[in-house]
């Protein structure tokens, strides 16, 4: 394999993994490798954790969609790749994410909660640290506080086959970003009760026009290349959509529209660290690149 393959390979593989949970610890392939961060960066981003869980404290809401930058995807222009819900009433400390987790050593996709800090602390941005977090109209956030917070329920959509770019709309795979959007379907959807809850699922959120993302890939070579990557596959694509070189994948960027689709009170908040300051942004479009604040963003010092 020349080093010009390798790269080629390497660079599908970020793009293809950025649905993966966080205990694979940075690259699903390189299971063993933690993220590398300063002294200095874990510092920043356990203040940034705690800033994130002051302003949730004083929403007052009982839960958020929160999604962060966790792989560095934005030569692709996605920023965000890793979403779950933040819990107030978590069972493990009060804005634990709860989220679908890929534990590398029994190679199982598990239910995990994990403290904010934490979540935020798997992210591989190095010079800035961006998490987006979605509060929902009562309606909605009772009905999903009360199905992330069933365990039962929520592992009802779990599937136990794990793939990073899991096809959107078959039951074969499932990534950490799909089984979110599932959760939201067994929480606001009526799903028969005689039906397999995925498939159920799935079957509401094409109904209700979820559009996952469309992750184009740029050479043929690379579709056939995935297949041959760790947990990444091709079986549950459709051959058109293969032959078309593209990739319908959940990702936190599908997830927010669809929230905003089905409830437009819902309010978006961004928040980002620049060097020692805090930004924060309101709305549906993000904070430019680099974390440069706008004219109607709040900026704090963190700390």
């Amino acid at each position: 394999m020349t080093p010009q393959l390798l790269r080629r390979l390497l660079l599908l593989a970020a793009w293809l993994l950025l649905a993966a949970g966080p205990a694979h610890a940075g690259s699903l392939l390189f299971c063993d490798r933690p993220a590398s961060q300063s002294t200095q960066d874990k510092g920043r981003l356990l203040l940034f954790g705690d800033a994130v869980r002051q302003l949730l404290a004083q929403s007052g809401h009982e839960a958020a969609i929160v999604a962060r930058a966790g792989l560095d995807l934005g030569r692709f222009g996605i920023r965000y790749s890793h979403a779950g819900i933040s819990l107030k009433q978590s069972p493990n400390t009060p804005w634990s994410v709860r989220q679908l987790y890929y534990a590398c050593d029994d190679e199982q996709p598990h239910l995990y909660d994990q403290g904010l800090s934490g979540f935020l602390l798997d992210s591989h941005q190095q010079a800035h640290a961006y998490v987006s977090l979605l509060l929902l109209p009562p309606p909605a956030e009772q009905a999903l506080t009360a199905a992330a917070l069933d365990r039962q329920q929520a592992l009802a959509v779990l599937s136990p086959d794990y793939s990073a770019n899991a096809y959107a709309f078959s039951t074969r795979y499932q990534n950490c970003n799909q089984w979110l959007a599932e959760l939201l379907a067994s929480a606001w959807g009526r799903l028969p009760a005689d039906m397999p809850p995925r498939a159920a699922a799935q079957q509401w959120l094409q109904a209700q026009h979820y559009q996952p993302s469309n992750v184009e890939v740029k050479y043929g070579f690379m579709t056939w290349a995935a297949s041959l990557l760790p947990l990444l596959h091709n079986r549950d694509h459709p051959a058109a959509n293969l032959a078309a070189r593209q990739y319908q994948v959940s990702l936190p960027g599908a997830i927010d529209n669809f929230v905003r689709q089905q409830w437009p009170g819902s309010q978006r908040l961004e928040l980002c660290t620049r060097g020692e300051q805090l930004v924060i942004h309101r709305g549906w479009d993000n904070i430019a690149d680099g974390c440069v604040p706008g004219a109607q963003d709040e900026v704090r010092q963190l700390g």
